[in-house]
């Protein structure tokens, strides 16, 4: 009795240990199963992103690259938007030029070998393992380039020139698309000494339209080459410790300018630029007599050449894309 009761002891923790193991087995084949059928769709979206990021051909590889970071995990919705941008063209690249390279790239991809043991078929439950999900290893990366995804949509100027003739001034810029510009300038020197005979006024504001060269898809907002036309005017009084001074009822300058603008930080640039083109003025020649002023004479001043020079600190206030 005690041999039966140690020989169904026996058979009891025979089946128990390889009815586990053959559990074991069984679902290291269905992570083997699942890592041969199938790819995660995070690691061919990466994928994806190398190849688009290393192809300079594919059409708006910037907006396509973009797109992927922004919505990387909602892939339907990448997908649709890949569709929709450009008319598809970016979207037809893709299908096939980089899609065919994923698709090898997959058939490269080595299952995981596992050792061989039989299965009783039927007799187990089966065991659903789901993959896990792998959190792209460009984190840092993103979080720089999302920085570089912001554009500007104004920029405030101080000429530095203008500030060392003691000239207070301020410019505003507005982008118009990624090509053109709009410039607005104003200083307005007001200083008077009627004791030493000196007087140095003015009130001068101009409008510049600027057209940005070069390709604009890689560069960011207002900076680079330009050229510009440009409009000003206003008015005067300059007496400099002498006898005579001279009172501009008007002044009025229009011309061409050529210019660069190089981005030195994420908020800041600095500006160089040169007008040349016509100056017109009317005014009047003055002296102080016993404190009053006599007019002496009146005169029309013509000038064709520079008038106006400009090294300027930016400070370009940004937006989200």
């Amino acid at each position: 009795m005690a041999n039966r009761t140690s020989i169904y002891i026996i058979l009891v923790l025979f089946f128990l240990v390889t009815g586990r193991v053959n559990v074991v087995a069984e679902v290291f084949v269905k992570k083997d199963n699942v890592g041969e059928n199938q790819i995660s769709p995070q690691i061919e979206w990466l994928e994806v992103y190398r190849w688009v990021a290393s192809d300079t051909n594919v059409p708006d590889r910037q907006d396509v690259l973009m797109l992927i970071r922004y919505h990387f995990g909602n892939f339907e919705r990448l997908e649709k938007l890949l569709r929709y941008l450009d008319g598809g063209k970016p979207y037809a690249y893709i299908t096939q030029h980089i899609l065919p390279r994923i698709c090898k790239w997959q058939a490269t991809q080595e299952p995981l070998s596992v050792i061989g043991l039989p299965l009783p078929a039927g007799t187990l439950p089966t065991v659903e393992i789901e993959p896990k999900s792998i959190v792209p290893v460009t984190v840092i990366v993103e979080k720089k380039e999302e920085r570089s995804s912001s554009k500007t949509v104004l920029a405030l100027k101080n000429n530095l020139l203008y500030d060392l003739a003691l000239a207070p001034n301020i410019e505003i810029e507005l982008p118009i698309g990624r090509r053109w510009s709009l410039n607005a300038e104003y200083k307005c020197p007001w200083w008077l000494n009627s004791r030493r005979s000196f007087c140095y006024q003015l009130l001068s504001g101009g409008l510049e339209i600027r057209c940005w060269l070069g390709n604009r898809r890689n560069r960011n907002r207002l900076t680079g080459h330009f050229l510009g036309v440009y409009a000003e005017g206003g008015r005067y009084d300059f007496q400099f410790g002498g006898e005579d001074g001279y009172q501009g009822k008007y002044y009025g300058a229009a011309g061409l300018t050529y210019g660069y603008s190089r981005q030195l930080a994420r908020h800041l640039a600095i500006e160089f630029s040169l007008g040349v083109g016509y100056l017109t003025t009317e005014y009047r020649k003055y002296s102080l007599y016993e404190g009053d002023l006599i007019w002496k004479t009146s005169n029309q001043y013509n000038f064709i050449g520079p008038t106006k020079a400009k090294i300027s600190l930016v400070w370009l206030i940004t937006g989200r894309r």
